[in-house]
């Protein structure tokens, strides 16, 4: 065990020498690997099957409680050619979610010889907030829609949801957020969601586009081009799906992203993810989950997060190259505004973080002072690594204010919000993030109770970050043969990281690039750390990194490096 420099404890995760052993015999493993293996409790058995990810299970879309009785609705308003609208979440999830049931509709529709008409809505973040809207019912209702088919949201919109029905619309509820023990909306008309209860799907970790895709392969089940469609929709599920950072250690989840991967790396895109590709200096043949989580993921956020969400499902809907490329370029040029806007937020919110640091940090400034709804999530994310506490960063726009929760393992986000429901508009999420609108003059209040409610429900060591390590390794060892085998974990992502690794020596060649990052070498190993440059002094006299490794390629080089995470 190591106590870091930034206060986080690592902790070697136990591995049993005999299973260690029989890996690396029985499949010809590293050392190395063969431990990362063990460490996640992996036997030859289960990790043969684990390091074949394309081999996933995928799961009957039918034993998905609600499912049936949505695909019944689903194909009597093809039969009767009825008006059927999407409303989805304005993240990646919800906008991959509204891509992927409408091209299975599209397909359905064509199919039957129907003059069903499929129309989607995408909220608007600042206007209607999180979920399914009463703007979004109403606007359903003037149009004239029957069927509303919600994606990512719904699960916890009872409200919105009776509002429909009272209208005379029925609803399908397509969703992935709900809290043990919670109900689903008694007036919607089906309600495919894995965690409800008496739900005996086996997968409960699907994303929302997860979810998304067994509806979608239950409605193209007779369809003749099924397979290429499928694959097709592949990539939008495995975007969605490593971008909403759901489990990647579940067989399925794996399945849905290696599959999506291949697509992604082998296939012909259609102009719009070709234009999104090329913008995100994402080149096929080389894509990886941290590519989609890194690269892909943020620019599909930003539209939702600074504008409108509904860009991103009109730009891979499009068809011709040229405006294609138009739209992928304005999306990349939304994200380098969202980057900026990022920055500038971060700052001002570590300023005001109080001292001593409460259990739970609440922080808040005026939209007009640069306190952008769109960017508290990730800069409450910022926040929260910073002082090893839940963080809500808060935009105030007049006498209402709008939030975003990232929180630690010891404290569920959306139950500490339970805590504090009498002062709350409305809210939701889940264990590691939530989103909440309150009162602005409810806020000091808000920030009293939250951090009162952390300190009955959580001690001190809870807080205290605890930072797995995978294994230790020499500078030496890190190798172009290492890394070609540690490759074999991914997808990585949440549940399945990337090998997280300690190598200890001495620390040379320290420099420092742009003002914001710190390359040098340990034990004679290439290391980086991103953006660390404010971090610099930690680098003196320390004798150990955690990191994790990969393939740095530069100026036709390409050698092992270390991404580091914290010193020692």
């Amino acid at each position: 065990m190591w106590t870091s420099r930034t206060g986080r404890r690592w902790e070697l995760t136990p591995a049993a020498p005999p299973v260690i052993e029989a890996l690396r015999a029985t499949l010809g493993l590293l050392p190395l690997t063969a431990r990362v293996l063990a460490a996640r409790g992996h036997d030859v058995g289960s990790a043969t099957a684990f390091l074949m990810p394309l081999e996933g299970p995928l799961h009957d879309p039918f034993v998905l409680l609600g499912l049936p009785r949505a695909v019944e609705r689903i194909e009597r308003a093809v039969a009767n050619s009825e008006h059927i609208r999407l409303v989805t979440d304005y993240d990646v999830d919800g906008t991959t979610s509204c891509l992927i049931l409408h091209a299975a509709l599209d397909r359905r529709i064509h199919a039957a010889g129907s003059r069903a008409v499929v129309s989607y809505h995408v909220p608007d973040r600042f206007r209607e907030g999180y979920g399914l809207s009463a703007l979004a019912v109403e606007t359903a209702a003037a149009d004239g829609v029957n069927l509303l088919v919600t994606a990512d949201i719904g699960v916890r919109d009872h409200a919105t949801v009776s509002q429909a029905r009272a209208a005379g619309l029925d609803v399908i509820v397509v969703d992935h957020h709900l809290p043990s023990g919670e109900s689903v909306p008694a007036d919607a008309y089906a309600v495919v969601c894995p965690p409800q209860a008496g739900c005996p799907y086996p997968n409960k970790a699907l994303a929302a586009c997860g979810v998304s895709l067994k509806l979608a392969t239950a409605l193209l089940a007779d369809d003749p081009r099924r397979d290429d469609v499928l694959r097709s929709l592949f990539k939008l599920a495995a975007i969605g799906t490593v971008a909403d950072v759901v489990d990647l250690s579940t067989p399925e989840n794996r399945g849905i992203v290696a599959r999506g991967l291949r697509a992604l790396n082998a296939d012909r895109h259609g102009p719009g993810l070709a234009a999104l590709l090329e913008v995100a200096g994402a080149a096929p043949g080389k894509l990886d989950a941290g590519a989609l989580g890194f690269r892909i993921g943020p620019r599909i956020n930003a539209a939702g997060r600074l504008k409108d969400a509904n860009a991103v499902v009109r730009l891979l809907r499009e068809r011709d190259p040229a405006s294609a490329k138009a739209q992928a370029h304005a999306l990349d040029g939304l994200n380098r505004e969202r980057q900026g806007i990022q920055e500038d937020l971060a700052a001002a919110a570590m300023a005001r973080i109080p001292d001593p640091t409460p259990g739970f940090v609440v922080v808040w400034g005026p939209e007009e002072e640069g306190w952008h709804r769109g960017v508290v999530g990730i800069v409450a994310s910022k926040v929260r690594d910073r002082v090893h506490r839940p963080a809500a960063v808060v935009a105030v726009l007049g006498s209402v204010a709008t939030g975003s929760i990232r929180s630690v393992p010891a404290v569920h986000a959306v139950r500490a919000l339970d805590a504090v429901a009498d002062l709350l508009v409305r809210y939701g999420g889940h264990a590691a993030a939530a989103g909440f609108t309150v009162p602005a003059e409810k806020l000091p209040e808000l920030a009293t109770r939250l951090a009162a409610w952390v300190d009955a429900n959580a001690g001190a060591e809870d807080l205290v970050p605890v930072e797995a390590v995978d294994a230790t390794t020499s500078g030496a060892a890190i190798t172009l043969a290492l890394l070609e085998e540690l490759e074999r974990l991914e997808p990585c992502g949440k549940g399945n990281p990337s090998a997280r690794i300690v190598v200890e020596g001495a620390i040379t060649g320290i420099r420092v690039v742009k003002d914001r990052h710190i390359f040098f070498q340990i034990d004679g190993a290439d290391a980086v750390w991103w953006g660390g440059a404010d971090q610099r002094e930690l680098l003196s006299g320390a004798r150990a990194v955690l990191g994790t490794v990969g393939l740095n390629e530069w100026n036709g080089r390409t050698n092992a490096r270390i991404t580091v995470e914290d010193v020692a």
